[in-house]
């Protein structure tokens, strides 16, 4: 029900305005707790009730000071909005409720009328159409406080709301992110097995959940469920178990595919170990000798020495002396050896029950351990069994490796061979290769046109002095007659260095050299052709026949003869037509004349 429209049950009593009686202060709280929050509600009596600051949540809901309606007191808190005016319309208004509570007004009573409140429409409307923004930090929300009441209140994103879980105060604005993000009371999902658990809980959760996926030390393999993973280790051949002689002191850990290659190799080693366990029980065996069936043993012959003794004494006395003497001593007897025999011989009785139980119990471990010797003799059996056949088939292994050792050695040879084989072809297939492009470029008329092609790379080669000179394929005045070839310097050579193209001529051996006759006397003409069939660079020289170079060649090549300034390298580097596509040709005529 809406306070604003609250009909308020006002009780019929009279009390003086300074000394509250406990009733009226009950119903003041009353009224300050029906009214603190709704104002406009006018009550019929002498009173002005105001809201104290201290009480009121919306102290900071308006933007400017509402002052009091027909309030004569002076009080600091009447100028807020939130009041409520109790009016007597017999007297007119009165002072505020703040001025009665604090004990400030000087009327001698003060009377509250039962059924005298009644709703001030006026003043509520008035309130409702104040200027307001909302008291909540950091929200720009303004309007009027009809408005507030209506649609922001309770709905103001910047509202301080508390944690259900973790009990945390936040902006409603924050409440969403808080709850995915930052409770730490938040339920988050496993994100393998999708059961819910607490944010705090999930990490100890993670060690015994059924899906977590573990990975195979064995194989590696990865994301294997936890709840499988026991099924995956017992068939996985990479997984490592301890080996079986584990018992008696092997401690190696071995993949399972590999267990028996383990046992072959280390045979010899498990025996030693099994015989080491056997020794050690048989000296366990020797040591289990009572030492309290000893004790009892000599206690038992005391016992029957004395009793001998006993015997004898008796035998001794014979007659009515020893009857007389029996009559005397069997009192003594009965009272002083009776009662010493019985307690002996309970005694040695439970001794006797006790070193039963031990010898049961040490043949009960006997024949354990005569069950595990057998048990390891078979054991040992079968492993010299398999031992025999590890060896018999590692001398079969050995024997097999030596032959194949043998007939890699033979391969090897044979491979040798080959690779000797296949070099001397790669050079006699270079050899020939040579020899027909040198048949291919070869002439038999002594006319021979060389063409240099990439000339820019092979004299700058040459200025570096990686390729100063090159030679021409050979070329011959007939096909029995002389071999000769060129050599060219493209940076040139002696005088001509690094200015001039130099150019020579060589005479080669050839087959029918020992049918020519000699030395060359033919005349030799040198060109360089202009491209353009205009303006060549020609040099024609007749051979010296005094010179070496000319006579019958000793080695492959004679002594090279011919022109060291044949051609200017800047009448090359000018614009012409001597270069042209980066290749130059150069024409060698040898004259037949007389061959």
């Amino acid at each position: 029900m809406s306070f604003l429209h609250a009909v308020l049950s006002l009780p019929d009593a009279k009390f003086t305005s300074l000394h509250l009686s406990h009733r009226a202060k009950v119903l003041r709280t009353r009224l300050f707790t029906v009214l603190q929050l709704h104002p406009g509600v006018r009550v019929g009596g002498v009173l002005s009730i105001t809201v104290p600051l201290s009480r009121s949540p919306r102290r900071h809901l308006l933007l400017v000071h509402f002052p009091s309606r027909k309030c004569g007191c002076t009080h600091p808190v009447c100028d807020l909005p939130f009041k409520m005016m109790l009016l007597n319309p017999n007297s007119g208004p009165q002072k505020c409720s703040a001025c009665i509570e604090e004990d400030l007004f000087e009327e001698p009573t003060s009377i509250l009328k039962l059924g005298g409140a009644f709703p001030d429409n006026a003043a509520r409307r008035e309130v409702e159409a104040l200027a307001a923004l909302c008291p909540n930090e950091g929200c720009t929300w303004t309007g009027t406080v009809k408005d507030f009441e209506a649609d922001h209140e309770g709905n103001c994103d910047f509202m301080i709301i508390m944690c259900p879980s973790c009990k945390e105060l936040m902006r409603a604005n924050e409440q969403e992110r808080h709850n995915e993000r930052e409770c730490p009371e938040r339920t988050l999902n496993c994100k393998y097995c999708k059961e819910p658990f607490l944010l705090k809980n999930i990490k100890a959760h993670d060690e015994i959940c059924p899906k977590y996926p573990m990975i195979c030390e064995g194989c590696a393999k990865k994301k294997i469920p936890r709840e499988k993973y026991v099924d995956h280790i017992k068939f996985c051949s990479k997984f490592k178990t301890p080996c079986r002689f584990h018992v008696v002191g092997c401690n190696t850990s071995v993949e399972k595919e590999k267990i028996h290659d383990h046992e072959c190799q280390c045979s010899y080693e498990h025996l030693n170990l099994l015989l080491q366990f056997i020794m050690g029980i048989k000296v366990s065996l020797e040591s289990l000798q009572p030492q309290s069936l000893e004790v009892a043993s000599k206690r038992l012959q005391e016992l029957h020495q004395s009793l001998r003794g006993l015997e004898l004494k008796m035998s001794k006395l014979g007659g009515g002396a020893a009857a007389s003497m029996q009559g005397a001593i069997t009192p003594t007897l009965l009272t002083s050896f009776t009662p010493l025999s019985s307690a002996v011989a309970i005694t040695l009785e439970l001794q006797l029950q006790n070193e039963k139980k031990k010898v049961a119990e040490l043949s009960q471990r006997c024949q354990e351990l005569e069950l595990k010797v057998s048990t390891f003799e078979n054991i040992i059996c079968v492993l010299n069994r398999e031992m025999e056949r590890s060896s018999t088939t590692m001398e079969a292994y050995n024997r097999q490796h030596r032959l194949d050792q043998d007939k890699i050695e033979i391969l090897n040879n044979k491979v040798r061979q080959l690779e000797r084989t296949v070099s001397l072809r790669d050079l006699s297939i270079v050899e020939m290769e040579g020899k027909m492009r040198e048949m291919s470029a070869s002439t038999y008329d002594g006319i021979f046109i060389w063409k240099i092609s990439d000339f820019t790379k092979k004299r700058q080669d040459a200025v570096a002095g990686r390729a100063p000179a090159m030679f021409s394929p050979a070329f011959y005045t007939s096909k029995y007659g002389y071999k000769m070839c060129l050599r060219i310097y493209l940076n040139g050579d002696g005088t001509g260095r690094g200015t001039h193209l130099s150019l020579f001529f060589v005479v080669m051996r050839g087959h029918s050299d020992a049918l020519l006759k000699w030395p060359f006397n033919q005349k030799v003409t040198l060109m360089l052709l202009d491209q353009n069939n205009r303006e060549h660079i020609i040099d024609a020289f007749r051979p010296d026949v005094s010179s070496s170079s000319f006579q019958r060649p000793v080695s492959d090549m004679n002594i090279a003869s011919g022109c060291p300034l044949f051609c200017p390298l800047s009448k090359l580097d000018s614009k012409n037509s001597y270069i042209r596509d980066d290749t130059i040709f150069v024409k060698t005529i040898v004259d037949p004349t007389g061959l």
